[in-house]
């Protein structure tokens, strides 16, 4: 299996994976992962005062995987040049982006890592939303 397919296989477990969140339902957590995100008191008790069925968390984690994978969906065609970015304009036409196996590309040693600048761009998105 070449690396691309590797990649896009090992995604949907990690979109599985994450929308695996009938505990998180269950019994929330003030402190989520990102502490941009976490819970207020009045979301806490919301959720602890729900009386959710197994149908109920069933529903709820095939509409949060559906999400997840329409995010990754959306994310690629920003990457292969089939969409157009919305919030961030670029000067020239876009054409998308290319992602390459790191042997090939020596150069991206020095470049932060998409992981990380997920984390960090989020501040550039909110400005734009506070001032639209």
């Amino acid at each position: 299996m070449d690396n691309k397919r590797a990649f896009l296989v090992e995604l949907h477990s990690i979109i599985r994976e994450y929308s695996l969140i009938e505990k998180e339902l269950k019994n929330p957590s003030r402190k989520l992962t990102w502490e941009e995100f976490n819970l207020t008191e009045k979301e806490v008790y919301a959720l602890k005062y729900q009386s959710f069925s197994p149908e109920s968390i069933s529903a709820i984690q095939k509409i949060v995987r559906d999400n997840i994978m329409g995010a990754f969906h959306d994310a690629f065609s920003l990457l292969d040049g089939v969409s157009d970015p919305t919030v961030e304009k670029v000067d020239d036409i876009w054409v998308g982006l290319r992602l390459a196996d790191v042997q090939e590309d020596e150069e991206a040693e020095d470049e932060m890592m998409l992981h990380d600048e997920l984390y960090d761009s989020y501040w550039d998105w909110l400005d734009k939303q506070e001032k639209d």
